[in-house]
C-alpha cells in the first residue's frame, strides 16, 4: 500500500504540492487534475527523482521518504512521460536497462536479468521486437517496452507518468488496457496521471483530483467525477451521460465559445 502523509514541494520560491494526502491500497489509482497543479511533480517525488520540503512517503508501512535511489527503485517502478534517447539501443537492451537497480555496476547484467528481460518483453507479445532499434519504434510500440521496462525492474508499485500522452486514440486504449491487466495479473499496485477522465471511467479502480496542490476529492471514478468536480479541476462545464453501464463526459461547446473570443 502507498500512503503519502502532509507532502510539500517548492520549486525556488513556489509552492507546487501544499500538503498532499494520498493513500492507495491496490488495483490502478489515477491523479487527474489540469495541466500545472503538480501531478508530474507528486509523481517524481515518490520515486525519489526529487526530494520533499516536508512530509512523508510510506510503502507498504515503511518510511520510504529518505530512502536513496537505487533501493527506491528496487521498490518501485517508474515509467516516465518521455525518454529521450538518441543512441540506437536495441528493444533488448533498453527492456535490460531496467535491471540497473539489481545489478552490481562492476558485474553487469547476469543471466537472470536477461532472462527476466525477455520474459517481460513475451509477457507483452512483443518479443518479435527485441533486435529492432528503439529509436526506429512507433510511439506507441515505445510506450509498450517502456512498459516492459518498468515490469522488469519488479516493483511492487509502479507509477506512470501520463502513459497516453503523445499516442493516438488506439494505442492510448491499448496501453491503458496492458497497464490494467499488468495489475490484475500480476497483483502490482499501480499510480499514474491522465489528462482524460473519460478514459479514468474505463482503466481505473480509483481516482485522485489534484488542484492547487492538493488532493481535494478521492474515490471511485463513478463517484468523484462528477459535473461540479470537472468544473472545479477545468474551469470546464460538461454533462455526464449514461451509455450503457458506462458514463461518459460530454463537454458544453456553447460555454466553450464563450470562453474563446475570436
Amino acid at each position: 500500500m502507498l500512503e503519502i502523509k502532509e507532502l510539500y514541494f517548492s520549486y525556488e520560491n513556489k509552492d507546487v504540492l501544499k500538503g498532499i494526502n494520498l493513500k492507495l491500497k491496490d488495483g490502478v489509482g489515477c491523479i487527474l487534475g489540469a495541466n500545472g497543479v503538480g501531478k508530474s511533480t507528486l509523481l517524481k517525488l515518490i520515486v525519489g527523482l526529487l526530494k520533499p520540503k516536508n512530509g512523508v512517503i510510506e510503502l507498504n508501512g515503511k518510511d520510504i521518504t529518505n530512502l536513496d535511489f537505487k533501493e527506491r527503485a528496487k521498490l518501485i517502478s517508474y515509467v516516465p512521460q518521455e525518454f529521450s534517447i538518441n543512441f540506437p539501443y536495441t528493444v533488448f537492451e533498453v527492456v535490460l536497462m531496467g535491471r540497473n537497480p539489481h545489478i552490481n555496476f562492476l558485474e553487469g547484467p547476469k543471466s537472470k536479468d536477461e532472462r527476466i528481460a525477455l520474459k517481460c518483453l513475451k509477457i507483452l507479445g512483443i518479443d518479435y521486437l527485441k533486435d529492432k532499434a528503439f529509436t526506429q519504434l512507433s510511439g506507441g510500440q515505445k510506450r509498450l517496452i517502456l512498459i516492459a521496462r518498468g515490469l522488469a525492474q519488479e516493483g511492487k508499485l509502479m507509477i506512470f507518468d501520463e502513459p497516453t500522452s503523445f499516442l493516438d486514440f488506439k494505442n492510448q486504449l491499448l496501453v491503458l488496457s496492458v497497464i490494467e491487466k499488468i495489475s490484475k495479473k500480476f497483483d502490482k499496485t499501480i499510480l499514474l496521471s491522465l489528462h482524460d477522465p473519460n478514459l479514468a471511467f474505463f482503466f481505473c479502480d480509483e481516482v485522485f483530483l489534484m488542484k492547487d496542490g492538493v488532493i481535494i476529492d478521492r474515490g471511485k471514478p463513478e463517484d468523484v467525477i462528477t459535473e461540479e468536480n470537472i468544473e472545479k479541476l477545468y474551469g470546464l462545464k460538461a454533462e455526464l451521460v449514461k451509455l450503457s453501464d458506462k458514463t461518459l463526459i460530454i463537454p458544453n461547446k456553447e460555454f466553450l465559445e464563450l470562453e474563446v473570443m475570436l
